[in-house]
């Protein structure tokens, strides 16, 4: 799981390459591995993916799937039965994009665009047994809360918008940053959200909740953890509430990707944030709507021991059945901001006996001029055929300093162990 084997796919990263947690960007089927980015040329932001060949252990040239809106329009990627791949990309506040390839196994042509929705950013996507294809992404509105919706695809049909699932409670900018897993029976829905939002009267200081939910039925009715059902769309105050926090007494949460293990419970990974240092967290409920939570700042290697933990992240579980983590250590200064803040410094974290411990590891050398951040993991959106640990890809580079700067970021695949 460190970067010993680690390959570079592309130095022409845009400031949000391998972002963002909510848009898995990894498939694995049939002796091949896909992986898919946001690069920046002179031309404008392009989605790009390559393809290893584990026979011939050979990557394949760099293909163009589309072009993006700006650093925010990068590629969710999945796959189905068939081994056809699935992307959506382009938008911030726009219309998304959606492209399948033209054959089986194989990145390099891809069908004509299909765009849909108003007003979508991040997108996150998953392929059903049925081949059906599920989309959520914030919707954004002029004058009433924002939202988190729920689009479909079945085979051979049109993208229709199904229900709005989470809603802000406030009218103001909001975000969701909600992640979507399989459980091990590819039936049941799994979503971990981290609602910001920004209330009127604290405008200045948001509200942050780490949430949960899960369908059972193709995403048609939702409950908590404890089968209660949740009246659509869920809010902070309707779903299982893990963690939560207001800006205005010094506590911001971040969620990261979330992940199903073995035995069927979700993992949820969150991190808080105080005035000058964060802590990082995994949680799994254990019945009656109660929940576990594991600290991972202590597992962190003996370099980074002091150092702050961000969940700018996820958890992933491979053919092992261990968890594997992905977070972001920096050195981080009172009251500054941490979203590529240039400490940044990407650590995984190797479950052992089932998640009783962890072995944390730095991903390769402290560079104290650029970060190294925005991990995201393969995870089993669709037919994936996951490996024993899961590989994951991130970015080495700056975050820049508008939406549209063109940048020449790394960015790195590290495969699993």
């Amino acid at each position: 799981m460190s970067a010993r084997n680690a390959v570079l796919l592309s130095q022409q990263g845009s400031g949000r390459a391998t972002a963002y947690l909510e848009s898995p960007k990894i498939v694995s089927f049939q002796g091949k591995t896909h992986v898919a980015w946001l690069d920046s040329p002179e031309e404008g932001f392009r989605v790009c993916i390559r393809t290893l060949d584990h026979a011939s252990e050979t990557w394949s040239e760099k293909y163009t799937i589309g072009e993006a809106q700006d650093n925010h329009g990068g590629p969710a990627l999945t796959i189905d039965g068939e081994g056809y791949l699935h992307v959506i990309y382009y938008a911030h506040h726009h219309p998304v994009r959606y492209r399948k390839s033209l054959r089986p196994n194989d990145a390099s042509q891809w069908s004509e665009y299909e765009p849909f929705g108003h007003n979508l950013t991040y997108p996150s996507l998953l392929c059903a047994k049925d081949g059906s294809l599920i989309l959520t992404a914030r919707r954004s509105y002029d004058e009433r809360p924002w939202e988190l919706e729920m689009w479909r695809k079945n085979p051979g049909e049109k993208w229709q918008r199904e229900r709005a699932l989470v809603s802000s409670r406030h009218g103001i900018y909001s975000q969701f940053a909600a992640s979507l897993a399989w459980g091990s029976d590819h039936e049941t829905i799994h979503l971990a959200t981290r609602i910001y939002e920004m209330p009127e009267d604290e405008i200045e200081q948001p509200l942050t909740t780490v949430g949960y939910m899960k369908s059972e039925d193709g995403g048609v009715t939702w409950t908590r953890s404890d089968d209660v059902k949740v009246p659509l769309p869920a809010t902070a105050d309707t779903m299982d509430v893990i963690a939560s926090g207001r800006g205005i007494e010094g506590r911001i949460l971040n969620a990261g990707s979330i992940a199903v293990g073995p035995d069927g419970r979700p993992w949820v990974p969150y991190g808080v944030r105080t005035e000058d240092s964060s802590e990082s967290y995994l949680a799994s409920p254990y019945g009656d709507g109660k929940w576990r939570h594991r600290q991972l700042n202590k597992y962190l290697p003996e370099e980074l021991r002091d150092w702050a933990l961000f969940m700018h992240g996820g958890v992933s579980f491979g053919k092992s059945g261990q968890a594997v983590v992905t977070a972001v250590a920096m050195r981080v200064q009172p009251l500054a901001p941490d979203w590529g803040d240039l400490t940044s410094e990407l650590v995984c974290f190797l479950a052992r006996d089932g998640g009783a411990r962890f072995e944390g590891m730095l991903v390769g050398e402290i560079d104290a001029d650029l970060p190294s951040w925005m991990p995201n993991m393969e995870r089993p959106t669709g037919f994936n055929e996951m490996l024993a640990y899961p590989s994951y890809v991130y970015t080495k580079g700056v975050r820049g300093e508008s939406l549209s700067d063109q940048l020449s970021n790394e960015v790195w695949w590290v495969p699993g162990e």
